[in-house]
């Protein structure tokens, strides 16, 4: 998993159920399919700010013919609660919960919110074309602005499925970390 991360270029058949028991993918795809993934957290205040605009960037990603995920990485998150603050915060995307960190793992994910832009290949690996923040809310933890006035994702999301170059392919990451146990 850590040479799959490093070179940014994988195949990781994880599948995981959404609330709804439908069984989703996120790291299978054909040859120019584009995803978009996020890490979150239902308790990480910094992911909760920016669900606004995680839900924008779904809706555009779905509109621009790619996927989207939010994927929640907690072991311990039952349906209910994630219905629960999907519905508190609007979110109408697939949500996954990766309690085996499967993805986390597969990814190198370290921290929510956590935002990956991957494309597929003819082979069913993908590239990862963009890590990092959802947008610039904050600039530090504890550092938030009055509004947001770049969208990271969105704007990777747009660049991508035009095929244009993705100039900033990684930023900072600021949030809740994800807890690993064993």
């Amino acid at each position: 998993v850590l040479l799959c991360v490093l070179i940014s270029s994988c195949a990781a058949p994880a599948k995981l159920p959404d609330t709804d028991g439908a069984v989703h993918s996120p790291l299978s795809g054909s040859n120019g399919d584009l995803v978009a993934i996020v890490f979150s957290s239902t308790d990480c205040p910094i992911a909760n700010a920016m669900a606004p605009d995680i839900q924008r960037a779904s809706s555009e990603t779905h509109a621009l013919g790619g996927r989207f995920y939010l994927i929640h990485a907690r072991r311990d998150l039952t349906a209910q609660a994630v219905k629960k603050h999907a519905k508190e915060y609007a979110l109408t995307m697939p949500i996954l919960v990766d309690r085996n960190h499967d993805l986390v793992e597969a990814l190198g994910a370290t921290v929510t919110p956590e935002a990956l832009v991957l494309r597929f290949n003819d082979d069913d690996r993908y590239e990862i074309l963009y890590r990092g923040t959802v947008n610039n809310l904050y600039s530090s933890v504890g550092n938030r602005r009055k509004e947001i006035s770049e969208h990271h994702l969105r704007d990777t999301v747009r660049t991508a499925a035009s095929r244009g170059v993705i100039t900033v392919p990684r930023r900072d990451l600021f949030g809740c970390y994800i807890e690993r146990t064993q």
